[in-house]
């Protein structure tokens, strides 16, 4: 799943880490900021660090927040889905 956060410009002279960049990429014509997957903590770090740019890192952060792996999705995924049926449907 690709997930993005709309961003006018890449900030000069910012390159991606070689190993990431067939998960990150910004599209200059739409201005977004994509991320393909989801971001590890260590991958953020990694991005975080290649500029002092507070306004891409704080598009980053939202990416970042996008893009992260929840425990819960796994939980409450495919059953919670179900669940909304079964209360409508199943009388108690």
């Amino acid at each position: 799943m690709d997930h993005f956060v709309t961003l006018d410009k890449l900030t000069d002279g910012i390159a991606f880490p070689t190993d990431l960049e067939d998960k990150i990429w910004f599209d200059a014509e739409a201005r977004k900021l994509f991320f393909r997957g989801y971001m590890s903590k260590t991958e953020f770090d990694r991005l975080c660090q290649i500029t002092r740019d507070w306004s891409f890192r704080r598009k980053l952060e939202e990416l970042f927040q996008m893009s992260v792996y929840e425990v819960d999705q796994d939980r409450h995924g495919v059953r919670g889905l179900f669940s909304l049926f079964r209360k409508r449907v199943v009388p108690s």
